[in-house]
């Protein structure tokens, strides 16, 4: 085979190679943005379920006789109202960073977590409210859990996900990094029993301004998804642009290689 006619074959090769990259680059963002569709629909129905359950009435926490058959997917959100007290032997902080000028308090701190053992059996984490870092670490500097039987209001919320990438918990400084009513029980607090499977954020302080009411921020959905279909389709329609220019520029560079070769 001559060396013009191996040149030639290898700038098909590549060519192939090169076009069937951005053909399959164009498969793999349109997928991904179809995915995006199905994942904005999923999120605005979710958010019209919870400011459902936000508008409707409030009531008596779930007993604990029931909470082996709660459904995550139907008490999300609902609002509820429970009686009991505080246990001063346990309290977390979980790290979360409020985005700025939300709030009187916001970046980086801590949600304040408190188990709260209800009137009529079984024990409920309660999130107090938000605490920025400064003011929560080495020395607290929010108002402790109020003391004596009080009546709560909230709204119920799903344990937060564990997933690979969440680190471990900081046990002496009782810090840890998601709101997981079984995990905190499991590492912090194995003390507690007929520990409830959610966790309730209250809907204002119970003590002074600090910890700040988890309400607002807690509720702040965000919903990107349609931005998201939008970048990987925009990445889609780029790629046979891209291939369209690329050919057209390597042809026009073999016709002028061509035409010096054949000036030689």
């Amino acid at each position: 085979m001559s060396e013009a006619k191996k040149d030639i074959r290898q700038s098909g090769l590549g060519k192939a190679f090169f076009v069937g990259f951005l053909l399959l680059s164009m498969v793999l963002f349109l997928a991904l943005g179809f995915w995006q569709l199905d994942r904005l629909n999923w999120k605005e129905q979710l958010i019209a379920s919870a400011n459902d359950r936000l508008a409707a009435d409030r009531i008596e926490v779930p007993a604990a006789s029931t909470w082996a058959n709660l459904n995550a997917d139907e008490f999300d959100f609902q609002k509820v109202q429970l009686t009991g007290q505080f246990l001063e032997c346990c309290e977390a902080r979980v790290f979360i960073s409020l985005p700025k000028k939300r709030d009187r308090y916001s970046g980086p701190g801590y949600w304040i977590v408190t188990p709260f053992q209800l009137a009529d059996g079984g024990t409920v984490y309660v999130n107090r409210g938000f605490a920025p870092q400064e003011l929560t670490l080495p020395k607290a500097q929010y108002a402790p859990a109020p003391e004596g039987q009080l009546m709560l209001e909230g709204y119920m919320r799903r344990p937060e996900r564990v997933g690979s990438a969440t680190l471990e918990p900081d046990l002496a400084k009782q810090v840890d990094w998601v709101i997981n009513p079984p995990r905190l029980t499991e590492i912090m607090f194995p003390e507690l029993d007929n520990v409830a499977p959610f966790y309730v954020n209250l809907s204002s302080p119970v003590a002074a301004d600090l910890p700040q009411a988890p309400d607002e921020a807690a509720l702040n959905f965000t919903n990107r998804h349609l931005e998201y279909a939008y970048t990987w389709f925009g990445l889609a329609a780029l790629m046979p642009i891209l291939a369209i220019f690329w050919l057209i520029r390597t042809r026009r560079t073999r016709q002028e290689l061509a035409k010096s070769e054949s000036e030689d």
